[in-house]
């Protein structure tokens, strides 16, 4: 897998609430062959890399954001 596949992968599931250039920066030591996209979320968001996914300007757990994101998208 290649940073492009993997920063694809990222906006998509996450959108524009990452700095793309600090994950990058991050990734670009890992040996990318051995390591799957899930892992590579988990390694993104331990690193406080993943910001406001709500939109609620609040940076919280990814459990919260992503709460707060379903939330959303059922308008509560």
């Amino acid at each position: 897998m290649d940073i492009q596949s993997i920063i694809g992968g990222l906006k998509e599931k996450f959108g524009d609430s990452f700095d793309v250039t600090k994950v990058t920066a991050m990734l670009k030591d890992v040996d990318l062959s051995k390591i799957s996209m899930p892992e590579i979320m988990e390694k993104v968001k331990s690193a406080g890399l993943i910001g406001d996914l709500d939109g609620d300007g609040v940076k919280e757990s990814l459990f919260e954001e992503l709460k707060g994101k379903v939330g959303s998208m059922f308008g509560k």
